[in-house]
């Protein structure tokens, strides 16, 4: 179970896809930051749903990437408005919206 947004993660989930519009593809994540971290961040544009950073396999660090589900489009197109193309502890920062969400 997810400790910020509440939605299982485990094999085998049967989570509902995300909205059309509502996934977001996120890189240039500083790599020392955690899900609870990108999830304080992007609840400035409207509710989170979903936070995941994609982790190495072997020693479970961060790759510098994720994705974030926001509850609607709206949500989703006022990120990509405000965060694309802005300094994040000295990383820049890409976000848009995700062309084949999960």
């Amino acid at each position: 179970m997810c400790k910020v947004s509440g939605t299982c993660r485990s094999v085998g989930c049967r989570r509902s896809p995300p909205a059309r519009g509502s996934q977001l593809f996120i890189a240039g994540l500083p790599f020392m930051f955690n899900e609870r971290d990108v999830h304080e961040k992007f609840d400035r544009c409207g509710r989170v749903k979903e936070v995941r950073i994609v982790r190495h396999q072997g020693s479970g660090e961060s790759r510098g990437f994720g994705f974030v589900i926001m509850e609607d489009a709206a949500a989703a197109d006022a990120a990509v408005q405000k965060f694309d193309g802005t300094d994040w502890n000295g990383r820049k920062l890409l976000v848009e919206v995700a062309r084949n969400p999960r």
